[in-house]
């Protein structure tokens, strides 16, 4: 069971500290043109339209005034520096939100396999206990699955904190972004 807890812990920090060496000057620049959107103009300002009806709401952006696509937009967003950065760290938040999302899943099922493996009736045999008839059981270390149970909590917290921070972060670039019209 040790080997299990040390093998997580490395895996842990091995991740951990990938994640802390990806520096913006590791990451690919995103090469594209800037031309087109050399000289702003004040009906620049990128807006979020909601669309739909009910449950099955979503956002249309525009720019003065047209729809545009979502490409077109992360394009203008990628050609202001200040709301390049913060694009890049809602990217970069999304794609480890999901990583830890990933990781939350393989705990819970690594942890109901463990469980599975080591309940207390996987051994259950019939028998006499002081000359009556009982099931005996077979004693069963479930560390391993409380092990897997933490980690998935701490996965699935960490999941969900990264793709908020993600969220926040893509609302900030356009806030940047249409700041500059302001």
């Amino acid at each position: 069971m040790k080997k299990h807890l040390a093998l997580l812990l490395s895996v842990l920090f091995v991740s951990q500290l990938i994640h802390a060496q990806d520096t913006a000057s590791a990451r690919p620049q995103p090469s594209f043109n800037p031309q087109p959107f050399s000289h702003p103009q004040l009906d620049s300002v990128i807006k979020l339209i909601p669309a739909g009806e009910g449950s099955h709401i979503y956002y249309l952006y525009t720019i003065g005034g047209k729809l545009v696509s979502p490409d077109d937009v992360t394009l203008r967003l990628l050609s202001y520096q200040p709301s390049a950065n913060e694009y890049s760290q809602a990217k970069n938040n999304l794609i480890w939100g999901w990583v830890s999302f990933g990781g939350f899943a393989a705990s819970t099922i690594a942890a109901t396999l463990e469980y599975a493996a080591n309940n207390k009736h996987v051994g259950e045999t019939a028998g006499f206990v002081n000359g009556q008839p009982a099931f005996i059981y077979q004693h069963h270390s479930l560390t391993g699955a409380y092990i897997f149970t933490g980690a998935a909590v701490g996965l699935l917290t960490t999941s969900i904190i990264t793709l908020v921070s993600a969220s926040h972060h893509a609302k900030q670039a356009l806030k940047v972004y249409n700041h500059q019209y302001e």
